[in-house]
């Protein structure tokens, strides 16, 4: 705070003796540390009270984003944001199944195409139909 070298109080304690008598000097230093000490000690307590008070301060700052981190973690949102490329897409095809189709992409275009001239392709087979079988003769020969 107050630097004061060797040189400076040489100079005070040769005008204070000459300014005061000699008989007064002691009480006169003793008064004048006691009240440097009062100063010193009432300079730590204001510095200790500021130090608490700054401290009190970072903690309540830190409580105040303690707070704020906890209010905004939500289990909820963040789930959601994980999920939110698969909602994207589901709203993407929800919105293409429920789109209307436009007539000229409902008619099915022409197919005409013709297999490869290298290729043999094998007739068509029939499909089989059940032979008619013949219904059972009675004893007579006649049929039911």
């Amino acid at each position: 705070m107050f630097e004061v070298g060797w040189s400076e109080i040489l100079v005070i304690a040769i005008v204070a003796l000459i300014v005061f008598p000699t008989k007064d000097l002691p009480r006169l230093l003793r008064t004048v540390g006691q009240m440097v000490g009062k100063a010193r000690r009432m300079a730590g307590d204001m510095q200790a009270q500021f130090n608490q008070a700054l401290r009190e301060a970072e903690r309540e700052a830190d409580l105040a984003d303690l707070r704020k981190s906890v209010q905004d973690a939500n289990p909820l949102s963040d789930i959601k944001k994980t999920l939110d490329p698969v909602r994207t897409l589901g709203d993407d095809l929800k919105t293409a199944v429920t789109a209307p189709i436009s007539p000229k992409a409902a008619e099915p275009a022409p197919a005409e195409v013709s297999p490869p001239a290298t290729a043999e392709v094998p007739p068509p087979v029939p499909a089989e139909t059940p032979a008619e079988t013949p219904a059972p003769e009675n004893k007579d020969g006649s049929a039911t």
